[in-house]
Order: structure tokens, then sequence, then C-alpha cells
């Protein structure tokens, strides 16, 4: 008959996580080789958030499993199935939102002409989402712009109108116009400046 071990852990969120046929290394030291096991039976056993777990014992396979040996050859951690599956991070923990600035014809403001619109979009996996607020901002060179800049409202919230009011000393320059959102998510487009 199979090698069987049971033990009893509290109830916890980490705990909770175990699963009928979940492999695990559980030895305290490893001498040759460790033994892998793998749960059979996972039983409540009283109301006050107590588990009994039944593990048959497994073949510690050296392609899947990892040990963590120190320095000085000693075990401080093993983990069963450890090559078995990537681990990804926690969906909370990425953002998929991003977004994109875009803008009709050339991305060109003439020095003292009209005003060009600017649209910032926001998709989710490639998949348009409702707008986010923030703030435009203007740069050239590194430095801020925005007193070179009228700007105005407009058809729709994610839209501004922008006209260029520096002179000619900003000619063959580039600006970079930002729209950076209360969340965080930033896109940015860079625009020529040319004459008239």
């Amino acid at each position: 008959m199979e090698d069987q071990q049971k033990f009893i852990l509290p109830l916890t969120r980490n705990t909770e996580k175990l699963f009928y046929n979940q492999r695990m290394i559980v030895d305290n030291k490893v001498l040759t080789e460790p033994r892998a096991w793998r749960i059979s039976k996972i039983n409540r056993i009283n109301q006050n958030g107590t588990v009994l777990v039944t593990l048959y014992q497994d073949i510690f396979d050296q392609n899947k499993d990892y040990i963590e040996l120190d320095e000085y050859g000693n075990v401080v951690g093993m983990w069963a199935d450890y090559y078995l599956q990537p681990i990804n991070p926690d969906p909370e923990d990425v953002s998929t939102i991003y977004s994109v600035i875009t803008y009709s014809s050339k991305a060109q403001l003439k020095i003292g002409g009209s005003y060009k619109k600017f649209t910032v979009t926001f998709y989710d996996n490639e998949e348009e989402v409702g707008f986010e607020a923030g703030a435009w901002s203007y740069t050239i060179d590194g430095e801020d712009a925005s007193s070179l800049i009228s700007e105005i409202a407009g058809e729709s919230d994610n839209q501004i109108k922008v006209k260029f009011i520096g002179d000619e000393s900003y000619l063959d320059k580039q600006l970079v116009i930002t729209y950076t959102s209360d969340s965080g998510v930033t896109s940015s487009v860079t625009v020529d400046i040319i004459a008239l």
C-alpha cells in the first residue's frame, strides 16, 4: 500500500487554496532525493476552522520540482511543479489600460496658424473603453511650453484644440503634447513646429 501522511492546518486564505491532487514537498531534511507528496483528501474537521489534509507519496521529478539551497548546501525552499507553468502576476497589480493621442492630417502646428484638434482615446486589451479625466501638458526640448500654447476645449471631454502662439525662434522645433489621466495612464505625441 502507498505511504500516506496526514496533518492538520488552520483554515486561512492560503490553506483554503489547497486542492485535490495538488503536489507538494514537505520533507524537513533532504538527504539524497526529496519526497514529493500529492493531496488525496481535504476535510474540515471542526467549526473552529481547521482542516485535515491527507497526502500520499509521489515521485520527485527533477524536471518539474525545485529544491533551493543556500551557499552551505542547506535547504531554504522546496517547490513541487515549480517548472510546470509560469507564475503570472496578480491581475489586480497589472494595468492593461493605455491611451493613444490622435489628430487629423500631419503632426504639425504652424506658427501663427489655426487651432488643431487632438483626441485621446483609452483602450483595454485593444478594446476602446471610457474616457479618464486628466490633464494636458506641453514641452519643447524637455522644458514646459504651456505659455506658448493657446488651448480651447474640443467637442468632447477627450478632445483639445491647440494653437501655437510662440514666435519664429521655435521654427523647426518639436512640441510634445502629453495627456496624463488621474490614474497615471500617459500618452504623448510629437508635433513639428513649422512656418505659416
